[in-house]
């Protein structure tokens, strides 16, 4: 749902083609808060030109570079879109998650092994503090700072209570 949302809102701003999109998610400094691989992009065009909630409006060529098709957002996509921005407000993420995995295999990690692993899990979070605040100015609104802060915090918290329930200390990590 993720990537066919990100699609329709881009689109429903101008005609794009899909490398434009990935363009416009990368200069935009949007690929911290949309990570997207290119091909996928183009797997949701298809679908949605199928779906007919977007259309070919026509072809463009910058320059020396090939033509590629653009896109635009039709009526149905528009409702479409609306739809799915209701919908994401609903829907939570899933639970399951490779930290999820992580911890149900608990047992088979030797205690140096897991020390060393949450002291990574620590510096991978607080670096991902870092980069929320050095990227929050491209954010399209600064509540998505604010959020991502807010679940990496608490994430923080719950590492260092899960730590030291283990024994671990991660003071000084």
């Amino acid at each position: 749902m993720l990537i066919r949302l990100i699609v329709l809102w881009l689109l429903s701003e101008q005609p794009l083609h899909g490398y434009r999109i990935k363009r416009a998610l990368d200069d935009d400094g949007l690929a911290f808060w949309f990570p997207v691989e290119f091909a996928s992009i183009y797997s949701v065009l298809r679908t949605l030109v199928k779906q007919g909630f977007v259309e070919v409006a026509g072809t463009e060529q910058e320059g020396a570079r090939p033509q590629r098709m653009l896109y635009r957002i039709t009526r149905p996509g528009r409702l479409h879109y609306r739809e799915l921005l209701a919908r994401a407000w609903q829907s939570l993420d899933p639970p399951g998650d490779a930290a999820q995995l992580a911890l149900a295999a608990l047992p088979d990690l030797e205690p140096a092994a897991l020390t060393e692993a949450l002291h990574a899990r620590k510096q991978a979070l607080v670096e991902r503090l870092a980069q929320c605040e050095a990227l929050r100015r491209a954010a399209p609104e600064p509540a998505m700072a604010d959020r991502t802060r807010a679940l990496t915090q608490a994430d923080l918290a719950w590492l260092e209570s899960f730590a030291t329930s283990q024994g671990i200390s991660l003071k000084g990590a």
